[in-house]
Formats: structure tokens, C-alpha cells, sequence
């Protein structure tokens, strides 16, 4: 690039044609990035979604009335949050992002702007990732933006300044394989570092007013061996969904919180926030989980929800379930619970409950096609628990039994478990959160009976709480609401509600109207549970 011009400054109309070309290189090359990908099922291809990424980025630029400097890198990196394909993609997206913080208020870039603002590239998209890694495209932007800025005061040319700190670029891409073991088996440099390399030489290709070549020199040393599918191991694949959504109108949401919650449905999370919008990335079991909290917060949009195993299953090696360090069984009354424990990262359910109680070999069956170091068990009802117990002993995996009497119990316990913790630090944290909800049921008499001083007429309706009936009726919405009045106290912050198969929605709906105006400090949701003979199951906590 030795014709690059002696322009010591950048001004909005280069900046755009800048990022242009950028996104054109990229383009061009994306085919090749992708094959420096080396992880067996990547979020599809590392080279086309930031290809898809910036180009959805460059794209929003058109629609600028005004050029200015800063309006340009802004409307690149909303343009991009919004377009974000991936992991790569979203950390372009952060890059973009801290860029446009550095060009805020200035009228041209010059060597200091521009070595401020790819520090700040930087620093924003380590910030992103919560446990950022080195050898990756994050270590390429990272040195890139250090070298800018130890640099300023040596280069008095701003082309000769840029193409230095590509070449550092280059040279710290190279360097990658000795951080990344994977990377140096497989024979290539990182695939997100590479893409990023793109973009740049795309860019000073723009300044110094060069035509761009159908593809770029990579700078790896042996080119021809990319990854096959014997370096593949779909044991790596710990979560099988890679889930990606955008929150709207989100402004008051903390996405720190938003963060941590998701990251006890999975890992590979990214959340990203810029102004009232945040750009959701995640791998995981439990992709509807993760829409109904994000749901919650905002309207949502670009929902996309891809199965990597099956993707992996498409590259030509056989679709093998991987190990996981934990696996879990439960039994579920109903469809609806079904679909819950799913959500809850239940990983195989067993069709049972008060008047199906399944057996030890049941549990085996289960537990067989588990594909877990551990395996937690959970019974959800009191005459199933020693059944559980004996499928435990004879198995030859190590499983647990988490002695969860009730639906209830069972939610509670699974929201305590922590994927990064021992297995008997779970079980007993597990064990314990049974202690921390109440469950009530309300369901009806099948015969005429006394006890506790209680006289109950066949068809009578019950309310029971604790294993103790403690009211009977005629009226299923006046009895649930007297057990209600008995559960819940000072304490009480959430009231959930499962309806059965026999129970209407418009019925439960109404229940929940106007429990929500009697209990106004708790929250009360409703799940449609369609367990038998059980017309509610109830929860507080």
C-alpha cells in the first residue's frame, strides 16, 4: 500500500467508504475465514456471520441524511447490534460499538483519535464476553488498539501509521496457534482474528484508494490443511441450542443480571445492551427458559433458535449424543409439566405420578439414555421416592436422588443447581431448596372417609397442603382460595399456579384475577400443567 496518500485525517464521507470496503473484503473472503473454523459446531460460520454482520452494518449507513464522523461509526455499530450473526458477529458488533464511544464529538480522525478508539474497540468487547479468551479475535483487536497507542507520538504519517498497525495485527494473528491449542493442531490461525484482518485491509484499501483483489494474501503457514471432521468431537458440544434474540424496549433491564441468569441455562453467553436494546447470544438446553425470562423484559425479535447438533450431524460425522457433566429425570402427571421440565433443563421425563407410579426399571430405562457423568433423579411424589432410591443403587452411573415430593419441589430444586459446581454441593444445595416453596393441591374425594376430625363425602373437593388435608368443599375456586390464605404470609413474594387437564383456562384464569387482588404484594403467575385428578397444584414462595 506504499501509494497510500499523505491525507492526515479522516473525515465522515472516507470513514463511510472505509467501512465499505471493509464489509466488501470480508465479503469476499468469508468462504475462507469459514474454513479456519475448528470447533466441531460453530454458530454457523465464523466468516459469514461477521459477513452477515457487517454488511447488515454498512447497510444502515445509506440511510444517513447528514455524514458526520461520529454518525457514521454510531449508525455502523447499531447497524451491527441489531444485524449480529453468532459469537463473531456479536463481538464485531462490541468492537463497532466502542469504536463509534472513541469518534464521539470529533469532526476527523487523526493518529490519536483512531488509536484512542480502537483501545476502546477493544476494552468494550472484553467487557461483552465474560470469560474472554486469548488467541481469539479479541487478543487481535486488543493488540491492535495497545500498539495504536504506544504508538502515536512515532508515526507523524497517518497511512504509514495504519499499515503498522495491520502489519502488528498480522504478526499477533499468527501468534495465535500458541495460545490456542486447538488452533495449533488443526494448522490455522483464529478464524474471528482473520475476519477482523479483512475488514482492516479492506479499509486501508479505501484510504489509499485501491481496488480490491478477489481475495486476500492470509497469512497462515500452511493454508491446505484447514480442519476436517476427524479433529470433530461432538463430546464438546455441552449445550445443544444455539438460541439468538434482540430484547426490545429494554432500557430499565440489567444486563448484568440478564447475564448471569443465563449463564445458569448455558454457556457461550453474550449479552449485549445499547440503549433500549439488547442483543442476546447464547448455547443451550433450554431455549424456550430463556425466551420466557427475556419475554418478560421486553418485546422480542430475529428469534433464532439452531440445533448444533444437528448441524454437526450435517458436516458428515455421525450425530453422537455428547457426555455432559450432568443429566437429569423426573416425573412429570402431565403435559404441561412436561414441557416445563424441559424448559428447566430436565433431560428426559417419565409419564407418571399419583395414580401411575413408575418402577425401578423405569427409572433404568431412563437413566440408561442419559448420557451424564451424574444423573439427578427426580421422583415428585412421596410413594415414587423409594423406587428412585433402588434405581440409584443398581445403576451403574453415579446418580442421585433428590427426594422431591411435589411439582413444586422439583422447580425449586432445579432452579438452585449450578452447572460449575461439585456434584455434592448440588445435591445438597438441591436437597435443601425443597425446604424453600410450599405446595398445595387441590383435587377431589373418591370416597366418603374421616380424618383428622375432617368428614369428607365422596366427590367432596380437598385442599391439601403439607401432606395433611386441610380443606374441604363443594367449590374448587373457595377452596383453593381458603388453602391459599392458609399458605401464604408475611414472607410470601410469588404465587404459581398449575392447572390440570380437567380445569378450564378461562376458570384458571379467573382464579389467578383474583388471587393476584387478595395477595397484591406477591406475584402471581399461571402454567397450564394438565395433570390428571388434579385440578390446581400450587406454589408459594
Amino acid at each position: 500500500m506504499e501509494d497510500i496518500m499523505k491525507t492526515q485525517k479522516i473525515d465522515s464521507e472516507m470513514l463511510k467508504k472505509m467501512f465499505e470496503y471493509g464489509a466488501k473484503n470480508l465479503e469476499i473472503n468469508k468462504k475462507i475465514v469459514d474454513e479456519l473454523n475448528v470447533f466441531p459446531v460453530p454458530d454457523g460460520d465464523t466468516g459469514t456471520n461477521m459477513s452477515l454482520t457487517f454488511t447488515h452494518s454498512v447497510s444502515e449507513l445509506h440511510k444517513i441524511e447528514k455524514l458526520t464522523v461520529y454518525g457514521v461509526a454510531k449508525t455502523a455499530s447499531s447497524g451491527a447490534l441489531i444485524g449480529a450473526r453468532g459469537n463473531s458477529g456479536v463481538i464485531l458488533s462490541q468492537l463497532l460499538r466502542g469504536f463509534a464511544e472513541g469518534c464521539k464529538g470529533e469532526d476527523y480522525l487523526d493518529i490519536e483519535v483512531i488509536a484512542n478508539a480502537l483501545k476502546l474497540a477493544a476494552d468494550v468487547a472484553y467487557k461483552a464476553v465474560m470469560k474472554p479468551t486469548e488467541g481469539t479475535i479479541l487478543t487481535v483487536a486488543r493488540e491492535m488498539g495497545e500498539f495504536a497507542m504506544a504508538n502515536t507520538k512515532k508515526y507523524d504519517d497517518l497511512g504509514i501509521f495504519m499499515i503498522k498497525i495491520l502489519e502488528h495485527g498480522k504478526d499477533i494473528l499468527l501468534k495465535t496457534p500458541e495460545m490456542l491449542p486447538v488452533l495449533k493442531e488443526a494448522g490455522v490461525v483464529d478464524a474471528g482474528g482473520q475476519g477482523l484482518i479483512c475488514i482492516v485491509e479492506g479499509a486501508l484499501k479505501a484510504f489509499a484508494n485501491q481496488e480490491l483483489g478477489e481475495k486476500i494474501e492470509f497469512i497462515t503457514s500452511d493454508l491446505n490443511k484447514f480442519v476436517d471432521d476427524s479433529h470433530m468431537k461432538p463430546e464438546d458440544i455441552t449445550f445443544g441450542y444455539c438460541t439468538e434474540f434482540i430484547i426490545k424496549n429494554a432500557l430499565e433491564v440489567d444486563d448484568n443480571n440478564l447475564r448471569e441468569y443465563f449463564y445458569t441455562l448455558g454457556d457461550s453467553v453474550l449479552v449485549i445492551k445499547d440503549d433500549d436494546v439488547i442483543k442476546v447470544h447464547l448455547h443451550t438446553d433450554n431455549p424456550g427458559l430463556a425466551l420466557e425470562r427475556a419475554g418478560s423484559l421486553g418485546g422480542l425479535s430475529r428469534i433464532k433458535i439452531d440445533n448444533m447438533r444437528e448441524q454437526f450431524a450435517g458436516k458428515g460425522t455421525a450425530a453422537v449424543q455428547p457426555i455432559v457433566p450432568y443429566g437429569f429425570v423426573a416425573v412429570s402427571p402431565g403435559e404441561g409439566l412436561t414441557k416445563l421440565f424441559k424448559d428447566l433443563g430436565i433431560t428426559r421425563v417419565i409419564s407418571g405420578g399419583q395414580t401411575m407410579n413408575p418402577s425401578t426399571q423405569d427409572f433404568l430405562n431412563e437413566i440408561d439414555k442419559v448420557n451424564a457423568e451424574v444423573v439427578f433423579l427426580f421422583p415428585n411424589n412421596s410413594n415414587i421416592i423409594m423406587a428412585a432410591k433402588q434405581a440409584s443403587e443398581i445403576s451403574d452411573k453415579r446418580v442421585y436422588v433428590i427426594p422431591a415430593k411435589t411439582i413444586p419441589q422439583c422447580i425449586s430444586s432445579m432452579l438452585a443447581f449450578s452447572p460449575d459446581a461439585k456434584p455434592l454441593v448440588n445435591e445438597k444445595a438441591m436437597s435443601e431448596a425443597i425446604n424453600n416453596v410450599a405446595t398445595g393441591e387441590v383435587t377431589f374425594a373418591v370416597r366418603d372417609t374421616k380424618i383428622n376430625g375432617l368428614k369428607i363425602k365422596k366427590e367432596d373437593v380437598m385442599g391439601i397442603s403439607g401432606g395433611e388435608i386441610k380443606f374441604i368443599g363443594k367449590n374448587i375456586r373457595s377452596v383453593t382460595e381458603e388453602l391459599l390464605t392458609e399458605m401464604v404470609n408475611d414472607e410470601s413474594e410469588l404465587i404459581s399456579i398449575y392447572y390440570g387437564k380437567d380445569t378450564s383456562e378461562e376458570d384458571a384464569q379467573a382464579l389467578a384475577d383474583a388471587i393476584a387482588l387478595v395477595f397484591e404484594d406477591c406475584d402471581v403467575e399461571l402454567h397450564y400443567g394438565g395433570q390428571p385428578l388434579y385440578y390446581y397444584i400450587l406454589s408459594v414462595e
